[in-house]
């Protein structure tokens, strides 16, 4: 077990040496039991193990959590977690990670909340901030908890990918008896080499609301009729008056209380408002919803308020990270795409301030097309509904025709005529939010662009006179042109791997553009020696 103390901040770091021999022993154990010890191979077999092991990872985790009937196990746990989040800000402002791996810290962080949140459920003893062999007792226990955490959010992945792309995966045992999950064929090099080297420069320079908090905290001003920062602040008021102490627990109720007199506003607004950044046994998440609903609202990333039953009575836990964390998310990755709080819902105004950010947010990823369409001197149409046609009225295509295309661009150089979607997706950081993306991709949007591709592919002469009015061109023909379809999007999604159409993240469109990037080709050395070249889409036949 490693304790560090880095930049001032104490952190666990991911162990698993002691844990292999006890829970991965007593898995292999349970599935050859249940279906034997040989190479599972079979698409409903292996998907069928990848559940079971899920569930078990599971059950483990839920009974260890149980197992605590006093408050200062997540009391001590919630104090790791605003220390992940001071750490996390550290590492954001140039700070090292030291020794911290930063795949295990996402997944630490995570883990974290997920014992926080399952302990809404528990009637608990008061308890206080441990001290001495406690803490590492419950360090001990939650390198547990991080331990099966872990393989719980791995086999999720595995699950995920295994609907995604169909007998992705290979189970078998080795001589030790002790179970292996692997890619089959080639997607695991496609795994390594593309997906995980790629993806963390793409959300990195995805394109971001930055007004998202501002506009936020404007409309909860305007829809409560309340000073975002005062209600904050009561909090702390509130903590002060019993002590200094960061871990300090305040019934909830009095918060609605103190804002509605401060205010002059109505108890239930003020109940609606603390309501909606609250999480309790009444709104929480079993632990199986919580891994596979992660962008869910009804989750402690969202909602900063931990609301606990101790001696019987309802006591907040609340954190000033937390605080800071929950309105960032929700303002940069739940309002634009039409996602509040239920209890925020009540509330009409609020209501509508997520509609207009949902009907805006296409536009922040589109005018950052549009920018660099400008800066490179590309011809394109955006957001088109209609051709213009000389000496004839305008050719409406918004209908059954096509539907409005988001971009058609025009290579010359290339003799290319892109058509375009653009979707500015919610960022997501693991299969289980890819395979929901997946799916609309798969169903509604790959469609949709194939009708608006194959109508452009047969006017193309109508496309060429609209262009040679719009930017007063005499002599103008691309009738020979290639036509593809495209979707820009603003962060990866695992349908840019393996769709029919390429899906350009914005970090890589001007690339993409003046022909710097292309999909890569992987090559690679089946079973029978044979070299094969591996292109997009991926992890198809």
């Amino acid at each position: 077990m490693a304790r560090l103390n880095i930049h001032g901040n104490i952190i666990l770091t991911f162990e698993f040496e002691a844990y292999v021999d006890v829970y991965w022993k007593e898995l292999s154990e349970f599935i050859i039991e249940k279906y034997g010890n040989k190479v599972f191979d079979d698409n409903n077999e292996v998907e069928a193990i990848l559940l079971d092991s899920f569930d078990f990872f599971l059950k483990k985790f839920q009974s260890l959590i149980e197992e605590e009937k006093t408050f200062s196990f997540f009391l001590y746990t919630f104090f790791l977690n605003e220390q992940s989040w001071d750490f996390l800000i550290k590492i954001r402002s140039g700070h090292s990670l030291g020794e911290v791996n930063e795949n295990d810290f996402s997944i630490y962080r995570r883990v974290l909340k997920l014992i926080l949140e399952q302990g809404c459920d528990i009637d608990l003893a008061s308890g206080d901030f441990p001290t001495g062999a406690q803490v590492l007792e419950f360090d001990e226990k939650i390198q547990k908890l991080y331990y099966l955490g872990s393989w719980i959010y791995t086999f999720a992945e595995q699950i995920a990918y295994q609907k995604m792309i169909g007998n992705a995966h290979t189970v078998d045992f080795d001589s030790a008896k002790m179970i292996g999950v692997e890619w089959k064929k080639h997607y695991d090099k496609v795994y390594t080499e593309i997906i995980k080297s790629e993806i963390p420069e793409d959300y990195s320079n995805g394109v971001y609301d930055i007004n998202a908090v501002r506009d936020l905290k404007t409309a909860l001003n305007s829809c409560f009729n309340i000073e975002y920062d005062e209600a904050i602040s009561i909090i702390f008021q509130v903590k002060r008056h019993f002590s200094n102490s960061d871990l300090q627990t305040i019934e909830p109720y009095v918060l609605p209380i103190n804002l509605a007199y401060i205010r002059g506003i109505e108890t239930i607004d003020a109940e609606n408002f603390y309501n909606g950044m609250s999480i309790s046994r009444t709104n929480k998440l079993s632990l199986q919803d919580a891994i596979l609903k992660p962008y869910s609202t009804e989750r402690y990333m969202y909602r900063p308020i931990l609301i606990y039953n101790i001696d019987g009575v309802e006591r907040a836990l609340i954190g000033e990270g937390k605080l800071t964390e929950s309105l960032y998310i929700l303002a940069n990755n739940a309002i634009s795409w039409n996602t509040i709080p239920k209890d925020w819902r009540l509330n009409k105004c609020m209501v509508r301030f997520m509609s207009r950010k949902g009907n805006e947010h296409d536009k922040i990823l589109e005018d950052k097309i549009e920018a660099l369409l400008l800066k490179n001197k590309y011809r394109y149409c955006r957001n088109i509904k209609s051709f213009k046609r000389p000496n004839q009225n305008n050719l409406n295509i918004d209908n059954h025709l096509a539907g409005e295309i988001d971009f058609i661009i025009v290579n010359d150089n290339a003799r290319k005529i892109f058509v375009a979607d653009s979707k500015y997706n919610k960022s997501k950081y693991e299969a289980v939010g890819y395979r929901s993306d997946y799916s609309n991709f798969l169903k509604s949007y790959e469609p949709q662009l194939s009708k608006k591709v194959n109508w452009i592919r047969e006017n193309k002469i109508i496309l060429q006179e609209h262009l040679k009015i719009i930017y007063n061109l005499s002599d103008y023909s691309i009738t020979s042109y290639d036509v593809e379809g495209l979707f820009f999007i603003n962060t990866p999604t695992f349908y840019m791997y393996n769709g029919t159409y390429k899906a350009i993240t914005i970090n890589k469109f001007e690339s993409f553009l003046l022909g710097e990037y292309t999909l890569p080709v992987l090559e690679y050395r089946d079973c029978t020696g044979k070299v094969i070249n591996i292109q997009h889409p991926y992890f198809k036949e």
